[in-house]
């Protein structure tokens, strides 16, 4: 039974699994093992499977080990990756404030790599506020360069709230700030300062919550533990029309997170098949300037 449905976009990938004139640009992953986790999605080939299956053909990822662990070995290990999947892999370069040194390299080191498109920071992880003063030659490169920088963002926090993007984003007008997460939970704010900010974006992450169970070793047979996560309906809905289809990119945190969950909370949204488009793909080859192979 073929499920009805007005969307062209959403009948054919119930009907075909895969969106072949739709190429899914993923901007926020995760690359190699997480210091101290087990992600069962994350080695190598499985993590580069699922992009196939889900029709990802491209992602940008900032290594585990720059974010927790070290920095340094961290973005050479995405340097690794990006040299052995050119074209379906970017790389976000990894700052941490508590290496100053090397935020003060950062600017030197990301015009010597390959395939880095921006920046990557975890304020609320690494103790930092955003709007901090260790953060500031990033930030001042970035906007003389009009670069992105993907920041941790989480609506209530100490560290990287949505105010505090807002505060950026007038201090560093021509700097590209993406909010990961979309200030989870603050997504009325969020939304308004993307509306009313043009150089703040907004990243579906962790809008969603569901891991890719199908991964696990025994597969999606394999029986499960009660779990409680948390599931937000209709966000993505509720960010389009506050902010505009051309403010929001997908993303899936991967391999934290199934790519086929957040392609699902898209296509079947109450949006039209521009937005999704502008979701799924034009935001991003626009933004991130990508060619897709």
């Amino acid at each position: 039974m073929i499920m009805s449905h007005p969307s062209p976009l959403v009948q054919k990938f119930w009907q075909e699994g895969t969106l072949q004139d739709c190429p899914i640009i993923d901007v926020h992953g995760h690359w190699g093992p997480m210091p101290g986790g087990y992600l069962p999605a994350a080695p190598e080939k499985k993590m580069m499977a699922s992009l196939e299956r889900s029709g990802v053909k491209h992602i940008i990822c900032s290594s585990h080990d720059s974010l927790f662990g070290d920095p340094e070995d961290g973005n050479a290990l995405m340097q690794a990756a990006i040299r052995r999947y050119p074209g379906r892999i970017s790389g976000y370069w990894a700052v941490n404030p508590n290496y100053p040194d090397l935020v003060h390299r950062a600017a030197l080191d990301f015009e010597k790599s390959e395939g880095f498109v921006g920046f990557k920071i975890l304020p609320d992880y690494h103790g930092c506020s955003a709007t901090a003063a260790p953060y500031q030659p990033l930030f001042e490169y970035a906007n003389a360069r009009h670069l992105p920088v993907m920041i941790h963002t989480w609506g209530g926090s100490t560290f990287n709230s949505p105010q505090r993007i807002d505060e950026l984003a007038g201090r560093y007008p021509e700097a590209v700030l993406i909010m990961g997460h979309s200030g989870f939970g603050d997504w009325a704010v969020s939304a308004e300062i993307a509306r009313r900010r043009p150089n703040v974006y907004l990243d579906l992450t962790a809008c969603y919550a569901a891991h890719d169970f199908g991964m696990l070793p025994g597969g999606s047979g394999t029986p499960l533990p009660l779990m409680s996560q948390p599931h937000v309906s209709g966000v993505t809905e509720f960010l389009v029309e506050q902010a505009g289809s051309e403010k929001v990119f997908f993303g899936t945190d991967m391999p934290w997170y199934s790519p086929f969950y957040v392609l699902g909370s898209i296509l079947f949204a109450r949006i039209n098949d521009d937005a999704r488009r502008d979701i799924l793909y034009r935001n991003a080859q626009r933004l991130f300037n990508l060619k897709i192979v």
